[in-house]
C-alpha cells in the first residue's frame, strides 16, 4: 500500500497565524502580492481534508476574479482537484462524498441555501454588506468557520462590521490578522519604496501596508456626519420619489429619496439580482405605497421596461441620462450640506464608499468617469436627484391691447 505523501507549506510568521485562527471567523487584511490567496488556497485545502464529507463555499466579489485569480491560485495549489470541478453546476464534487461549492459574490443571494462547514472568501473588501451577511448566516447552524482574505479597499463594512468590533473586543467570533507587502520574503523592496514615493500616503497605506484608508478618487465623499439616523419627514417633504436601475445578472437597485426644506435625504434602498421586470414592479408599487411617493425615474436605456411600469399604472418617468451633470449636481449638493443619507441604507453607504474614479492611463485620454463596479444604487440615486425638476408656478402677467376677435364663438 502506497504511504501517503505530506506536503510542507512554508509560512512566514503572519501567515501562519492567519491560518491557525481559531474563532468562527477570521479575515487576513494585507498589502498586494503579500501571500493572501495563497493563504487562503492552503486554509481552505486544509478544511477540505478535515471535513471530506462536508460542503465548503469558495466565494469571490465577482466572476471575474473568482476565474482570474481565486480559483486559478486554488488548482496551482492542489491541481488534482480541478479534475473534480463541474463548471456548469459551479461546484466541486470531492471524491469523497463532499461539495466545494463556488459563488461569485456580485449576485450574493446565490449563496443562499447552502450549509457550509467552512468558506474562503477571497477579496471580500470588494463585495457588498450583504455577501458578509448572507455568508456569515449559513455557518450559523454548522458551527462553521469562514476566513477573508482581502486588500483594505475602504473604510466599507469590513471595517465597520468586522475589524471595530474585534478591534474593540465586542465581538468574540472574530479575528483580525494585518501585514504589509514587504513582509512577504519574495516581495521586492525596491518596488516597494518606488511605490511610496509615486502613491498617495492614503493609497499606499491600503494597497500595501493593509490599513484601511478611505479610497482615493471618491466620486461623493459623503461625510459620516451626513449619515443619519432615520428622521419622520415624509409627511412633511415636499418631493417623494424613486429611482430604478434595471438588472438581471448585475442586480436591479430601487433607491427612495424625500426632499425637505432643500435638502436630500435617502430613505429606503433595494438590491436583488434575478428579478423579473413583473417583480421589480411589484417591488416599486410597495414603495409607492409605502413611503407615498409620486414619481419614479427609471433607466431611459430600457424604454420596454418603461412602458410595462406605466402599462402597470406606475408614474414611470425617463432619467436623464446625463451622467457628468448628474454626478455634478450630487458633488456640489455634498459640498452644500443637502445631502444626507439615513443609516438604514447600508448597501448605498456601502457603494458610495467605493464609487470611484480609474487612474488615468498613460498615453491615453482619461474618460473623467468612475470605474463600473457595484454601482447600481449610485446610478439609481442620479436617476432620482439629477432629473427631478420641481413644478413651478406659473406666473401670469396682465397685459393691455386689443382682445383678438373670434368669429366662431358667437358673439
Amino acid at each position: 500500500m502506497e504511504k501517503a505523501r505530506i506536503k510542507t507549506v512554508k509560512f512566514f510568521p503572519a501567515q501562519f497565524d492567519a491560518f491557525n485562527f481559531s474563532t468562527q471567523f477570521g479575515a487576513a487584511v494585507a498589502g498586494v502580492q503579500s501571500g493572501k490567496t495563497f493563504l487562503g488556497a492552503h486554509w481552505a485545502g486544509k478544511k477540505i481534508q478535515d471535513n471530506k464529507k462536508d460542503d465548503g463555499i469558495i466565494v469571490a466579489p465577482s466572476y471575474k476574479i473568482l476565474q482570474q485569480a481565486t480559483l486559478r491560485k486554488f488548482f496551482s495549489v492542489f491541481p488534482k482537484l480541478q479534475s473534480f470541478y463541474k463548471s456548469q453546476r459551479e461546484v466541486i464534487e470531492l471524491p469523497t462524498g463532499g461539495m466545494v461549492w463556488v459563488r461569485s459574490a456580485d449576485n450574493p443571494y446565490g449563496i443562499e441555501g447552502i450549509s457550509p462547514k467552512w468558506w474562503w472568501f477571497d477579496e471580500g473588501g470588494q463585495a457588498s454588506q450583504m455577501a458578509w451577511t448572507i455568508l456569515r448566516s449559513r455557518v450559523s447552524m454548522t458551527q462553521g468557520q469562514g476566513l477573508i482574505t482581502t486588500t483594505a479597499y475602504n473604510v466599507g463594512w469590513l471595517y465597520k462590521e468586522f475589524f471595530l468590533p474585534w478591534q474593540n473586543g465586542t465581538d468574540k467570533n472574530l479575528s483580525f490578522y494585518t501585514w504589509r507587502s514587504i513582509d512577504n520574503p519574495a516581495f521586492s523592496r525596491e518596488f516597494y519604496e518606488a511605490e511610496r514615493a509615486r502613491l498617495r500616503p492614503e493609497e499606499f497605506a491600503r494597497r500595501y501596508e493593509g490599513r484601511f484608508e478611505k479610497m482615493t478618487g471618491l466620486v461623493w465623499d459623503l461625510p459620516i456626519e451626513q449619515i443619519i439616523d432615520p428622521m419622520d419627514i415624509m409627511g412633511k417633504a415636499e418631493a417623494r420619489i424613486i429611482g430604478v436601475d434595471w438588472g438581471w445578472e448585475n442586480p436591479a437597485a430601487i433607491s427612495v429619496w424625500y426632499l425637505y426644506d432643500k435638502v436630500w435625504y435617502k430613505a429606503d434602498e433595494w438590491k436583488y439580482s434575478h428579478r423579473t421586470t413583473a417583480e421589480i414592479i411589484q417591488v416599486l408599487k410597495n414603495k409607492m405605497s409605502e413611503h407615498h411617493a409620486t414619481l419614479i425615474y427609471g433607466d431611459s436605456a430600457e424604454p420596454d421596461r418603461i412602458e410595462e411600469c406605466r402599462r402597470a399604472g406606475l408614474p414611470m418617468m425617463e432619467s436623464n441620462k446625463d451622467i457628468k451633470g448628474g454626478i455634478s449636481l450630487i458633488q456640489q449638493l455634498i459640498k452644500e450640506k443637502r445631502i444626507f443619507i439615513f443609516n438604514n441604507c447600508k448597501e448605498t453607504i456601502e457603494e458610495w464608499s467605493m464609487y470611484h474614479y480609474g487612474e488615468p492611463k498613460e498615453d491615453k485620454e482619461s474618460k473623467d468617469l468612475p470605474i463600473k463596479f457595484n454601482d447600481h444604487l449610485c446610478d439609481s440615486d442620479r436617476y432620482c436627484i439629477y432629473s427631478y425638476q420641481p413644478a413651478k408656478p406659473r406666473i401670469v402677467q396682465a397685459t393691455t391691447g386689443i382682445l383678438p376677435y373670434y368669429p366662431d364663438l358667437g358673439f
